[in-house]
């Protein structure tokens, strides 16, 4: 019995987080006394004794780096959010971070080699936005140096990583598609139109082929497939040239890219009854799921993206513990009814 408890299994009995745990078993520690004698008392009904990385006050800190190339700062946010709460709850485990953000807009991913070599030296490194294979070439050689590489959102597949924390991108795409489907069996083609962000990158491939596939499965028309490169302001002049295009024959739209609004901006004021699946849930975005532009927009929890990738990547250095290649979160389909929920 002894064997199996850990900290996590106090923190659930106790109702209280690992880190108050493993205060309360470190004797220098500011905890009050109450919480103290608690733990203390189930840790001894348990033959529980920390191991070797509850308390980690005699050993050097873990370093972490974490290199953001970030397109749509919503999103972003979201993810270091997440990152930020793991730090939080893991901070007796005497790990510090390091983020740089970088704006896609400004540097190519695949030129920001020196950005990337200023971690090489640290325990493990998170990364976002390098998934096209141009970074092949450049993350081959910090890998080379440095094995504790992760990836969140997507994944360049071509090169060894640790595990990437992620959404499952084609169950996505076939959720959607299935949405549209139902939305769309009352009108005569069920014409659909697929915008996704770019196609360099592994993730907005993977949605295209599976959307694809499911659409064809479902006995949907997929009229065309717009690359939007992730970029607002591609899509804000490619939305009107391809719903001209198309006039009036379009029943439905499913966006892979979070940064969607000029898309909802356009339907809104043209008063076009299309319907719209987006992604994410954000401030801006929330609006047009309450006034009915958009149908349904897919909920990927970017915080415990984040969240995994932090914590999960620390307990590998600290423990040896190897998670699974991808580390997926649960996809969810947010509607105009349940909206509340993810506010």
């Amino acid at each position: 019995m002894s064997e199996k408890v850990t900290i996590y299994t106090l923190a659930e009995e106790l109702g209280m987080t690992p880190s108050m745990i493993s205060r309360a078993l470190n004797p220098n520690a500011s905890v009050s006394e109450k919480k103290r004698k608690l733990v203390l008392e189930a840790a001894e009904k348990h033959g529980f004794m920390p191991n070797k990385f509850a308390s980690r006050l005699s050993m050097d800190t873990i370093r972490i780096g974490i290199l953001y190339r970030y397109k749509f700062m919503p999103v972003t946010d979201r993810i270091l959010a997440g990152i930020k709460k793991s730090y939080e709850e893991l901070a007796d485990y005497k790990i510090s971070y390091d983020i740089t953000l970088i704006s896609a807009a400004e540097k190519k991913a695949e030129d920001c080699e020196a950005e990337l070599f200023r971690y090489v030296d640290y325990d493990g490194v998170i990364i976002s936005g390098f998934s096209s294979e141009q970074c092949t070439p450049m993350l081959e050689r910090f890998l080379k140096k440095n094995k504790n590489l992760v990836q969140v959102q997507n994944a360049n597949e071509q090169v060894p990583y640790l595990f990437a924390s992620m959404h499952n991108t084609k169950n996505a795409a076939r959720l959607s598609a299935e949405f549209l489907y139902h939305c769309t069996k009352n009108a005569p083609r069920q014409n659909i139109l697929l915008f996704t962000g770019d196609l360099s990158s592994t993730l907005h491939r993977e949605a295209k082929e599976a959307f694809s596939e499911a659409c064809t499965s479902l006995g949907l028309h997929l009229l065309e497939t717009v690359d939007m490169q992730d970029q607002e302001k591609v899509l804000k002049k490619l939305t009107p040239e391809v719903l001209e295009k198309y006039k009036n024959e379009v029943d439905g739209i499913y966006i892979t890219c979070g940064n969607s609004i000029p898309l909802c901006q356009y339907l809104y004021e043209q008063k076009l009854p299309v319907s719209l699946v987006t992604f994410d849930t954000f401030d801006e975005l929330n609006r047009y799921i309450e006034n009915g532009t958009i149908s349904a927009t897919i909920y990927q929890n970017l915080e415990k993206q984040g969240k995994n990738a932090f914590e999960k990547l620390v307990f590998s250095i600290i423990r040896g513990e190897k998670p699974p290649k991808k580390v997926y979160t649960n996809i969810e389909l947010v509607l105009k009814s349940n909206l509340a929920q993810y506010l």
